[in-house]
């Protein structure tokens, strides 16, 4: 049996689990256990959704142990997300998120090229996260307006009021 069809498996039985009555949390947790010891991958992770599944199960949970290694399983798939390139290999689901990677920064120069205000002026942004600069770019779009933002002079771009407002964001929440 594949590692993919076992996690699928496992996820069947998690699924019972926690839209039942709470019960056989024991079985939950050798579940989950064996679920620890597969090598599980990022594109396995996305076609099975199994990490939904064991979210929910941590949430319905009442044992301790269920959620606290529930909590562990999620960190350990998270880290997938940060480090797509170097633990799995490579996958059609990976292939849109890495081209995306390339566009944006493509869009990023192309709206920095228009205005053409001082290119120079605007500090290289001090993140290398999709999703942090994507918020940037939405900001930036956001403060923009027709024409108004070129006649205020004293004050600043529309670009690094974006930047310092992503990272005020960032700092609150400590999380894209």
């Amino acid at each position: 049996m594949s590692v993919e069809e076992e996690v699928m498996k496992l996820q069947k039985k998690l699924n019972k689990m926690s839209s039942g009555d709470g019960s056989g949390q024991e079985q939950a947790l050798d579940l989950l256990k064996a679920l620890q010891s597969l090598p599980v991958n990022l594109e396995i992770l996305t076609k099975t959704r199994i990490g939904m599944t064991v979210n929910a199960l941590r949430k319905s949970s009442s044992d301790e142990e269920v959620i606290s290694l529930s909590k562990t399983l999620i960190k350990n798939w998270k880290k997938f997300l940060s480090g797509t390139g170097k633990e799995t290999p490579p996958s059609s689901s990976k292939k849109p998120s890495s081209k995306e990677k390339e566009e944006k920064p493509k869009e990023s120069e192309k709206k920095d090229k228009e205005p053409k205000k001082a290119p120079t002026s605007f500090p290289p942004s001090n993140t290398t996260d999709a999703v942090r600069l994507k918020c940037r770019e939405l900001l930036v779009t956001a403060i923009k307006t027709d024409g108004i933002a070129d006649s205020m002079e004293g004050c600043a771009t529309p670009e690094e009021l974006a930047e310092e407002l992503e990272e005020a964001i960032y700092q609150e929440f400590h999380n894209t």
